[in-house]
């Protein structure tokens, strides 16, 4: 089926029964609490015992094996709860249709880990911020899905032009609170806005946990809610693991992430001035 009826079959049925959570100044600060997390934290589900029960995850540690687009994620057909409509075209005015119709019919199965010969293929980001570059090792072994899925973001230029919309800082007694996020298609980080028009099931490694400098994907509601949105952490966030998927780590430039998560907020968390990313690159490199 053609990328571009995947991506909207299924709203003129979903739109009835979703509701649409989010789109007002009220909405996101509902969903603020006294130990705020990446927009929007699902409250963990508990047991009978009220013991918190993980997400349940996509398991490709073992003897990984790559999915194609439509097997790898979720379309609007099975649209996550309360996620909002995807935009045509993104804040940054490019067209968010061509940029998933680019992902689901070409680069996707493009981004491998494994080169012709049997090799290992390892990604590196560099964001390229107003006051620095932050480079980053990306976890395919963890989180392919996610790392395939941010790749093919950057390569196409997605996140070229946006800016670091959340930025907060808080301390407690029993954790730290502290990241900085982006990647909204609509530029504002508000609830259930996050995707193009596909989404990421969990890909949770338990190995891996929030200490300073982790990339990680953010949700909604619900926990296959993960799309286009990031977060950088700027302090060990131990509370977000089991929760979050994790799929790289800063490895140049986590005083660039402090600095930015330092800077003047307003309310919702909001930064006075925004920092703007240039670029967004990718570099391959054998394991």
């Amino acid at each position: 089926m053609h990328a571009r009826t995947i991506r909207w079959i299924g709203w003129g049925f979903c739109v009835l029964t979703v509701t649409l959570a989010g789109c007002t100044k009220e909405a996101d600060r509902a969903n603020k609490t006294d130990t705020p997390r990446p927009d929007g934290q699902i409250e963990a589900k508990q047991d009978n015992q009220g013991k918190k029960i993980p997400a349940q995850t996509v398991g490709f540690n073992k003897g990984l094996k790559l999915l194609s687009f439509q097997q790898a994620v979720i379309l609007a057909n099975e649209v996550p709860r309360n996620e909002l409509q995807p935009p045509d075209r993104t804040s940054t005015d490019k067209n968010a249709v061509k940029i998933f119709e680019s992902i689901a019919n070409d680069l996707w199965d493009k981004v491998t880990f494994k080169s012709a010969a049997g090799k290992g293929i390892k990604y590196q980001a560099t964001i390229s911020t107003e006051l620095g570059e932050i480079r980053l090792d990306l976890y395919g072994d963890s989180a392919p899905n996610h790392v395939r899925s941010f790749v093919c973001l950057a390569k196409l230029g997605y996140y070229d032009g946006m800016s670091f919309y959340r930025t907060p800082k808080r301390k407690s007694e029993d954790n730290d609170i502290a990241y900085i996020e982006t990647g909204c298609p609509r530029g504002t980080g508000e609830f259930g806005s996050g995707s193009i028009g596909y989404w990421l099931r969990p890909e949770i490694d338990s190995k891996l946990t929030h200490g300073d400098g982790v990339l990680g994907a953010c949700l909604g509601e619900d926990p296959n809610s993960a799309a286009c949105r990031f977060y950088l952490t700027a302090a060990a966030m131990p509370q977000m693991d089991g929760y979050f998927t994790i799929f790289g780590k800063v490895t140049h430039g986590l005083d660039v992430v402090h600095t930015i998560n330092r800077r003047e907020v307003q309310e919702l968390d909001r930064p006075k001035q925004p920092v703007g990313i240039k670029t967004v690159t990718i570099r391959t490199m054998a394991e």
